[in-house]
């Protein structure tokens, strides 16, 4: 799916404006296929069928989540 094609996507999602509107779980039942096509578009399967992680993803080498685990640990 291109980005000119997922952007089209997320905005055919209404975002929820107060909590009154929708709950989380009403947005996630209304717009679950919008949901599904962008998960999938976004999801790279290697030739068995499996999801896999390319080695060349931009947050193979993120720092944020071992920060956050480390601190968690010093406390």
């Amino acid at each position: 799916m291109d980005k000119k094609y997922h952007g089209e996507e997320m905005d055919k999602m209404p975002i929820p404006q107060k909590k009154e509107d929708t709950t989380f779980t009403e947005f996630i039942s209304k717009n679950k296929d919008v949901i599904d096509k962008i998960a999938r578009s976004n999801t790279r399967i290697n030739k068995s069928g499996l999801t896999v992680i390319p080695k060349d993803d931009t947050w193979l080498d993120e720092t944020e989540w071992d920060e956050m685990y480390n601190n968690l640990k010093k406390k």
